[in-house]
């Protein structure tokens, strides 16, 4: 078992999963982390029907947390067009209209062959998949589950008898989920805002909600965008399919504000004065 390249693999996945987020420009943080020696004989020995009617998934655990709870479907079909995607094995807690409580996110991979090779996982595949477990999780949420998991998951006979302790840990969780709708709403009427005054560069960055490198617009563009009818085009745009069409064309041009403006009109608005200012590679690469 010593043998097992699992931290090898972990670090090829998690620069494919940051490289392909990152091109998009979707805020996140990764974490990552592959099962230690002790760790994992433990787990395995704990529950006799692994190399039975099951094995473990989760050797490599990989953590995406989003900024915005409305990149997590987009971040999941992202990451799916790179890895395998094991629907059997997916575990996502469906919402209830009158409850709030902690939803799981979880999904299962599996390697490549070339990456089962790296693992090397020898005679212990009978026991361990060739897969990695995601887990999508949110920045206020992510930190409401690692108090929960350390505090109460961990320590539950702490918690017999005290029900209203725990219903009132739960409504803060409901509270965080109220607050990240909330927050995309003031995004949203912020970015409004700034096209009533006609400031574009901000309604852009309000309104994508995206990690740019350059958020400029040049002269050409803006004396362009004096016509405001064509800029509420672009104010109306999708921005979760926006960005899935960007990763599905592959793109990966500098994350600029102007750069996004160009992929938009190739794909979407077409107007004939902003395409003359696309470079044609771009027009020719990212066009359908």
């Amino acid at each position: 078992m010593k043998s097992i390249n699992a931290e090898g693999v972990m670090r090829e996945i998690t620069d494919t999963i940051e490289a392909k987020l990152s091109d998009v420009g979707i805020m996140f943080r990764l974490f990552s982390r592959a099962k230690a020696i002790d760790s994992l004989i433990k787990k395995l020995d704990s529950d006799s029907e692994y190399g039975d009617s099951k094995k473990l998934q989760d050797l490599i655990g990989i953590r995406v947390v989003l900024y915005f709870n409305d990149d997590i479907d987009t971040a999941r079909e992202i990451i799916s067009s790179a890895f395998d995607e094991r629907s059997n094995d997916v575990s996502i807690d469906e919402n209830k209209n009158d409850e709030f409580k902690a939803t799981r996110y979880n999904i299962v991979y599996s390697l490549s062959s070339e990456q089962t090779d790296t693992l090397n996982l020898g005679d212990e595949a009978a026991r361990i998949d060739n897969t990695f477990e995601l887990q999508i999780r949110t920045i206020f949420s992510e930190g409401w589950h690692e108090v929960e998991h350390d505090l109460r998951y961990k320590c539950k006979s702490d918690w017999n008898g005290f029900d209203n302790q725990s219903r009132r840990l739960n409504g803060v969780y409901a509270t965080l989920e109220t607050s990240e709708w909330t927050m995309i709403k003031i995004f949203d009427e912020l970015a409004y805002s700034h096209y009533k005054n006609r400031d574009w560069s901000a309604m852009f960055r309000q309104k994508f909600r995206l990690r740019f490198v350059d958020e400029s617009l040049d002269s050409n563009l803006l004396k362009i965008f004096e016509d405001k009818e064509l800029v509420k085009r672009f104010f109306r745009l999708d921005r979760s399919k926006l960005i899935r069409d960007m990763n599905r064309k592959g793109f990966y041009y500098p994350m600029k504000l102007q750069n996004l403006i160009y992929f938009a009109n190739i794909h979407k608005i077409k107007d004939e004065k902003v395409m003359a200012l696309i470079p044609p590679m771009m027009v020719e690469e990212m066009g359908d």
